[in-house]
């Protein structure tokens, strides 16, 4: 139970980190005048200390044959990271932290439901039913609310 409590909070951080992120991307873009530049900027940063991290932790590197028996969508993931890191730059500026945000999680809440419901990606297969539907549309409530100005 403790663990348990350890990783919600591990993952609440987490997520603080995003709108973090958010505003600190959209500061140096304002800088550097370029979303491209920015995002290449932040994603050789995070390179740089994936690096340091994975040789401090020792991890061990995967072969060859690992890496070709990864499905092929796996390796999507470095250009869905560029792609959120681009659109946030470019977003916050015009719309917003707090709009940005709430629309990305509750893109994400729904892709998530969707990836679920049909078990895609290999994931188990957890149908759509009343009470996610329910969250689904108190998501696009809250996102309604935090975008209203009066």
């Amino acid at each position: 139970m403790r663990s348990d409590i350890l990783f919600l909070v591990l993952a609440l951080i987490t997520g603080a980190l995003i709108p973090i992120q958010a505003a600190t991307n959209a500061a140096f873009s304002k800088s550097v005048g370029n979303a491209t530049i920015t995002t290449l900027m932040v994603l050789i940063v995070g390179l740089i200390g994936m690096f340091v991290f994975a040789l401090l932790s020792r991890v061990a590197i995967p072969t060859r044959q690992q890496l070709a028996e990864a499905p092929g969508y796996s390796y999507l993931g470095g250009l869905i990271v560029a792609t959120y890191i681009i659109m946030i730059t470019i977003l916050v500026p015009r719309i917003g932290v707090g709009t940005s945000i709430g629309l990305i999680v509750t893109g994400q809440i729904i892709c998530a439901v969707v990836i679920d419901h049909f078990g895609l990606f290999k994931t188990t297969v957890q149908p759509v039913n009343v009470t996610r539907l329910a969250g689904m549309i108190l998501m696009i409530l809250g996102v309604y609310l935090i975008m209203k100005r009066k």
